[in-house]
């Protein structure tokens, strides 16, 4: 067997391991850049037409006709990472202020995503060129000549290795989650720098040094017998293994001192203590990087001066915020009122709070009115399941109406805010469960069927909209299935979802609600009259209360005691007839919008969705307040 025949495995080796180094970078500032963009747009805006610039970026790669040293690319890399944090966050709040989601996230992908992909690509190109059998290095070959097969074949492997590391691999490192993106785009952008010095080829450092001019010497007279010593041969200085590893060692204190200065504004995460805005009415209590993404309590504080807010303006309000979207919130400072003088509730810190400042929760609460299923009649609610939590206005109310409450949360971060700035009571040992509520449904549907002693819910709310969309295995037919068996026969099932009444996901939703229970009404949350010809066109949040009982569905009148106090309670429970919204308007009794399984297009439906509710934020919220987390 041939020399070559034998090195041909190690060469193989070689080549596979360059190309995974190189790619996994690559891959993690994907991920990186990503997650950097989600606060600022959400997750379906960010990740809708980002494959495709990761593909032109690699294509583009391919194609180049410029083919550079290893040194070179690594610099270029290098110097790339240096300014992405600033790159990233910069474009993506002026290409927001101009308040097009579309345009915004298409401008902001080709002016930072694209270069980055392009040129973190170029090394992963010349590792795909032909291989000398020798030295299993790349030949130099010129990419851009080899036949457009071959290019996109490159170009496909970058995709599909990149992304799948950036969406498997990468999201599901915890550790990750408690760096911030500027340390990871610079602690890439040094070890960049390092293996540009490490990889410069040699060369003499004579050319570095400054040139001595020759001195001349008078001719004079040669003796004869004088011999003509011979010249030693003086070798020049080269740049060395030990001089790159002097000049690494030295860029690495640079850098530490000069590091700081290429981060962007955006705050630490796990934030270790609140922040001010210099200056502008914010404060941020708490920010942290979690489960389902970046976790933000602020406050908007009421103006320093009395008297400078305009009529129209809101202030004194603090609010929990999942990315581009809005979980809950609550009023604060002058705005906490009450009736027939209640107690505020109060926070950890004995902060007095207010009453939410959406009503779409305090709506959740008319399951404790419905009076047709044997538990409403009597008024004696006893166990209830919430399946996110948000800032747990309709749990904190549950459990103040002494009614035992389980909670399902899959965000830590999430259930943390709750009871530390929302004033949410201590729900009881072994009422916490924060982990994917479809798994803990699934668990304690077999707990049940194997004779476990565990009592059965009489009221469910189900909240489980975040950032533009939902959960879509949530809505499904085998989830409600999977519920039923946990619940109580005649139990009230409260599921609160976004988005506009006439459309496919609403349609799909209710439906497959109808079809798992029998029965539901739905309410808005307008303070406004909703008319019908608004259907089509406000993005609103809607209440379906459902029932497998089955007596007709019935509400009783709001009363004193349903109101803790609250004046935002009772307006919205003594309103319900005229909040009802016509679901006959998207019924369909066929069985073609039911959701399961196999058959479930709610996330794409969604998806078309998150740019309309990206607009609704930032009319809610002025941009300041999403561009500071």
């Amino acid at each position: 067997m041939s020399e070559n025949a034998d090195s041909k495995p190690l060469v193989v080796l070689a080549k596979n391991a360059y190309v995974i180094g190189v790619l996994a970078p690559l891959s993690l500032v994907i991920f990186i850049y990503q997650r950097a963009l989600v606060p600022l747009y959400g997750s379906g805006p960010t990740g809708e037409h980002l494959n495709k610039f990761v593909i032109a970026g690699a294509l583009l790669a391919a194609v180049n006709p410029i083919h550079l040293q290893p040194w070179l690319n690594w610099l270029l890399i290098a110097l790339a990472l240096s300014v992405a944090p600033n790159a990233t966050y910069w474009v993506a709040v002026w290409t927001g202020r101009q308040h097009n989601v579309i345009l915004g996230t298409l401008k902001t992908h080709a002016y930072v995503l694209l270069p980055l992909v392009f040129i973190m690509s170029s090394p992963v190109m010349r590792a795909l060129d032909k291989t000398t059998p020798q030295t299993g290095l790349p030949a130099q070959k010129n990419s851009a000549n080899a036949p457009f097969v071959y290019r996109a074949t490159r170009t496909m492997i970058i995709f599909f290795v990149a992304n799948g590391l950036a969406r498997d691999f990468w999201a599901n490192v915890a550790y990750l989650r408690r760096l911030p993106e500027n340390e990871i785009y610079l602690g890439l952008a040094a070890l960049y720098f390092v293996f540009s010095i490490a990889t410069i080829p040699p060369f003499s450092l004579s050319y570095l040094a400054p040139s001595k001019s020759k001195k001349t010497k008078k001719a004079g007279p040669k003796s004869k017998d004088s011999a003509t010593p011979a010249k030693r041969e003086v070798k020049n200085p080269e740049f060395s293994y030990k001089q790159r590893a002097i000049a690494a060692a030295v860029f690495s204190g640079l850098w530490s001192f000069a590091y700081r200065f290429l981060k962007n504004p955006v705050l630490p995460h796990p934030l270790k203590e609140p922040y001010r805005h210099p200056t502008e009415p914010l404060e941020i209590l708490s920010a942290v990087e979690s489960v389902t993404g970046l976790i933000t309590v602020a406050e908007w504080l009421p103006p320093a001066v009395k008297g400078q807010e305009g009529e129209n303006v809101l202030h004194s309000a603090r609010y929990l915020r999942a990315s581009h979207s809005i979980l809950g919130g609550v009023w604060t400072k002058e705005k906490v009122m009450t009736m027939h003088g209640e107690p505020p509730l109060k926070d950890s810190f004995g902060t007095p709070l207010g009453d939410s400042i959406y009503s779409a929760f305090t709506l959740q609460e008319a399951a404790r009115l419905v009076n047709s299923t044997p538990k409403g009649k009597t008024g004696k609610w006893e166990t209830a399941l919430v399946i996110g939590l948000g800032t747990g206005t309709s749990t904190t109310a549950l459990i103040r109406h002494d009614v035992s409450t389980t909670i399902v949360e899959i965000d830590p971060a999430v259930y943390e805010a709750a009871r530390t700035y929302f004033g949410l009571p201590d729900p009881g040992q072994g009422n916490v469960f924060l982990e994917d509520a479809r798994g803990w449904v699934g668990k304690r549907r077999e707990a049940l069927s194997s004779g476990a002693k565990l009592p059965l819910y009489d009221i469910v709310v189900h909240d489980c909209f975040s950032g533009g969309g939902v959960p879509q295995d949530m809505f499904t037919k085998e989830f409600w299935n999977n519920l039923k068996p946990i619940i109580d026969p005649e139990a009230v099932v409260v599921v609160n979802f976004a988005g506009i009444i006439e459309s496919e996901a609403s349609s799909l939703v209710v439906n497959t609600l109808l079809d798992a229970f029998g029965q539901c009404r739905g309410f808005h949350d307008m303070f406004n009259e909703f008319s019908r010809d608004k259907y089509k066109t406000e993005f609103i949040n809607m209440v379906l209360v459902c029932t497998p009982s089955s007596a007709p569905l019935t509400f009783r009148k709001g009363r004193a005691s349903d109101y803790l106090g609250s004046y935002l309670r009772q307006h919205v429970l003594s309103s319900l007839e005229s909040r009802e919204i016509d679901l006959n308007i998207i019924r369909d009794d066929t069985g073609a919008h039911v959701l399961t399984d196999t058959n479930n297009p709610l996330g794409p439906l969604q998806d078309k969705q998150g740019g309309h509710h990206w607009e609704v934020m930032r009319e809610v919220l002025p941009d300041f307040h999403w561009e500071t987390y």
